[in-house]
């Protein structure tokens, strides 16, 4: 991963592992990038050496449509993520690029819970929808920062959306 590739340093990357992305859609465009990403603020339970982690940071969440990113549907049919959305009539237009992707984001990721099942070298990931069930099912011995122990605490007023009945595009 080049250094023009790699997030700014208060927005981290996927691991594998269940995540509900909550608020704070943003438009990062750190200096030396010529692309913006998008980051949000996502709950996530997540693998580190053997043992399940809960935290609340900020996931450069672009990396779900990029075209090394793979979307696994109900069915279990793979598609290519960056074809999830719509793209611009100007393909040159980053603008029109930017607004697309946020368009997608907004309506298909935010508040729906996701799972990430693998992790690619170039910032690539293979994910899927889960129910809101099968994220706030948390095993006892789960670790958490205190700001995850405070959404593990008040878990019933947390509101999570089901796979979206239209599929995106």
């Amino acid at each position: 991963m080049s250094s023009r590739d790699q997030p700014s340093a208060d927005v981290l990357v996927f691991r594998k592992g269940k995540y509900v992305f909550t608020a704070n859609l943003e438009e990062e465009q750190p200096e030396g990038v010529s692309v913006p990403f998008f980051s949000a603020e996502a709950i996530m339970v997540t693998e580190n050496e053997g043992s399940l982690q809960g935290d609340i940071a900020k996931i450069k969440i672009s990396d779900l449509i990029l075209k090394q990113s793979s979307f696994i549907d109900e069915n279990g049919k793979v598609l290519e993520a960056h074809k999830l959305y719509i793209w611009p009539r100007n393909l040159g237009s980053t603008k029109e690029w930017t607004a697309n992707k946020q368009e997608f984001l907004n309506e298909f990721i935010l508040n729906f819970p996701i799972e990430i099942i693998s992790l690619q070298e170039s910032n690539g990931v293979t994910w899927r929808y889960i129910t809101p069930e099968n994220f706030k099912k948390l095993p006892d011995d789960i670790q958490g920062s205190d700001r995850f122990q405070e959404y593990a605490t008040h878990q019933s007023e947390y509101f999570f959306l089901r796979r979206p009945l239209n599929e995106p595009k």
